[in-house]
């Protein structure tokens, strides 16, 4: 079995994905975003549900059909209530200033308001 690992984006490169959202409180813990996600920009948290880790989205979606349960969005189409949910989404590392922006100006676009899950370093 060989295991790919995702390769970071440029900082413009990442403006322009539009990525997705999931609702932790729907999501049954399948995993099969996980298993589909060619970026490996998803994991099961430590409750076993699925958490989007956010700067390796690059607009693949092939996890929004799998999902039994349809609680995985793009992101303009998600519901405002799973926006406002904390812990659903982190990121892969300390995001630097310029990467920090694009995620400042994508959560003002689409009304993120949740935090990000903090990984213990």
């Amino acid at each position: 079995m060989v295991i790919r690992m995702a390769q970071r984006k440029p900082v413009e490169e990442l403006r322009k994905y539009i990525r997705v959202i999931d609702d932790q409180d729907i999501c049954i813990g399948c995993g099969a975003c996980v298993s589909v996600c060619p970026y490996q920009a998803w994991e099961l948290d430590e409750n076993g549900k699925a958490r989007l880790i956010w700067d390796l989205c690059y607009d693949d979606f092939s996890c929004i059909p799998v999902c039994p349960v349809n609680c995985i969005w793009k992101t303009p189409e998600s519901p405002d209530t799973a926006r406002k949910k904390d812990n659903w989404y982190r990121f892969s590392h300390d995001l630097t200033p310029e990467e920090k922006q694009v995620f400042d100006e994508w959560a003002k676009k689409y009304g993120i308001t949740g935090k990000p899950a903090q990984i213990p370093k």
